[in-house]
């Protein structure tokens, strides 16, 4: 599913590179010239777009290798035993909750010798990576801010080319906008489980 979305926002971004790149050419057949105001903005709004496209593309490296921790975590023996526990005790993400873990602790227990495995060492790691998922989720509401920013610089493009009678032209640049609610769409499709953990999609 990971790989699906990360190609759909892929192929977003080089949709979105190549519509900006259109958007700063002069129309063709166009009669009337773009107004300067409107040919700042839309220089203002590629600037941006050039930005957001750098951001986007550190958001899913650093993404694509916390899904893959998260996989090999949760293929541990064990582990859909030990998410009931973190699911019936949901106060055990917070490693600094030590009343909440003594009183899941002869659960935690049992688990580890039903396992042979240290649940201490099980939620250190768990704790790690919930750290690593709410980092990465700062970072994602980050990039989608930026990114309806950029979005708001196109739009004031659009509505200077229609004040100017370009309206094929305020097309053009308005396709931009609706690409990038497509990779906003895609960007949201990564969200946080009740465990704490990202997961993509139907993976929810």
């Amino acid at each position: 599913m990971f790989r699906t979305t990360f190609g759909h926002i892929t192929s977003c971004i080089l949709l979105i590179a190549a519509l900006s790149g259109c958007a700063g050419l002069p129309g063709r057949g166009s009669v009337l010239p773009r107004p300067p105001e409107a040919e700042a903005k839309l220089m203002e709004a590629n600037r941006a777009l050039d930005d957001v496209k750098e951001q986007l593309s550190v958001f899913h490296t650093q993404l694509a290798s916390v899904l893959q921790e998260i996989k090999e975590f949760r293929s541990r023996p064990g582990w859909n035993e030990f998410e009931q526990i973190l699911l019936e005790y949901p106060s055990l993400k917070d490693p600094e909750n030590e009343a909440e873990i003594a009183g899941a602790e002869s659960l935690l227990s049992e688990w580890g010798l039903k396992w042979k495995a240290s649940w201490e060492d099980t939620l250190e790691g768990y704790h790690y990576l919930v750290d690593k998922c709410s980092l990465l989720e700062a970072k994602k509401l980050a990039v989608r801010e930026n990114l309806l920013a950029v979005q708001t610089r196109y739009l004031s493009a659009v509505v200077m080319e229609a004040s100017a009678g370009r309206e094929r032209e305020g097309k053009e640049i308005y396709s931009i906008v609706e690409t990038l609610d497509k990779t906003n769409e895609e960007l949201n499709s990564c969200q946080l489980d009740d465990l704490g953990l990202h997961v993509t999609g139907t993976s929810r």
